[in-house]
């Protein structure tokens, strides 16, 4: 059994919807090695398919609006929506599609896939971590959180500028809260 919050149901497949005001996805890159610079994409959509009695059954989709990109610097958005960058005018879409979902222990996951960035497909692991399950008390059905990261190398997807001053790393963190969907 599938236990949330003291609500039990059998465990099985079932879709998960975004919460979109408490879902997040974000980055940092480190800036000539003195501070990091953070960011985050405003627009995430997504599908999850979680089974917690058979997790491997379980698949994730995240779909980002690249041009919702913000790094509290109007100038730098600017900058990193163009061809140099990010290149929204062709690229608009970024994409994680899960290609696997294995479980560590009670609460860590390592969810494998392929990122998609500037039409350019990396297989990505991010080390997951599910935060808590509870009974959201609004709408009365289960919550699940989950927060996951990985590290890429921009110039794997084609943004190689400035390299000598912003790191080719790049901290990628996925913030998901997930309502069951009835």
């Amino acid at each position: 059994m599938l236990t949330l919050g003291g609500l039990s149901s059998p465990a099985a497949l079932a879709a998960w919807e975004l919460d979109p005001s408490h879902t997040h996805v974000g980055f940092q890159a480190s800036h000539l090695g003195v501070t990091h610079t953070p960011g985050i994409f405003r627009k995430v959509e997504g599908n999850v398919m979680f089974d917690d009695a058979k997790v491997e059954a379980s698949s994730v989709t995240i779909v980002i609006d690249a041009a919702s990109i913000d790094t509290v610097n109007a100038q730098r958005d600017a900058d990193l929506r163009t061809e140099a960058w990010f290149d929204v005018d062709k690229n608009p879409k970024i994409t994680f599609v899960s290609t696997s979902v294995r479980r560590i222990d009670d609460k860590n996951y390592v969810i494998s896939g392929n990122l998609t960035i500037r039409g350019k497909t990396r297989l990505v692991d991010f080390n997951t971590v599910l935060t808590n399950r509870v009974v959201n008390p609004f709408v009365k059905l289960p919550v699940v959180g989950f927060v996951g990261s990985a590290r890429i190398k921009r110039s794997d997807f084609g943004m190689t500028q400035y390299l000598a001053m912003i790191a080719n790393e790049v901290d990628l963190t996925i913030t998901l809260e997930l309502l069951q969907k009835p």
